[in-house]
């Protein structure tokens, strides 16, 4: 088995004509090397930007046993949930369709969620069959991509 990468196509032009040199100058490969990590540390940079919240957001419902979407835009980083009751609460981050990763919120219990980064773009709210429950959210709001 060959384990040995290609190069890629490299074309160097002086004078805005081609060179059919077969070896990169020093100083270009230096360049192109210098160019790579800086789109990198750019992208590191905007990665460690949007841990800045950029504000936050009360929200207080009343959810019934139909399930409840609550759109978040911009995205939030982290949240805390209180259910107020006086029934029992569900949550989902996000998306709804995986029953494993919703959350049951008893009367008078806080909820804490941390994603560090803004990709809290969606919240699920469903109160247990035959009840309602107060809910209020305190919410960071991250920056949009």
């Amino acid at each position: 088995m060959d384990n040995q990468v290609a190069l890629p196509t490299v074309q160097v032009v002086e004078n805005g004509k081609p060179v059919s040199n077969e070896r990169i100058d020093p100083s270009v490969m230096q360049f192109i090397a210098q160019m790579a990590s800086l789109s990198q540390l750019n992208r590191t940079r905007k990665l460690e930007e949007a841990k800045i919240p950029i504000g936050t957001k009360a929200l207080t419902f009343t959810v019934t046993n139909t399930r409840l979407k609550v759109g978040l835009y911009p995205p939030w980083i982290s949240f805390s949930l209180r259910n107020d009751g006086p029934g029992s609460l569900v949550v989902w981050i996000n998306d709804a369709e995986t029953p494993e990763m919703s959350n049951i919120i008893q009367v008078n219990e806080m909820y804490d969620c941390d994603m560090t980064y803004p990709v809290i773009r969606m919240l699920h709210l469903r109160a247990q069959a035959g009840t309602t429950a107060s809910v209020r959210i305190y919410g960071k709001e991250g920056k949009p991509e």
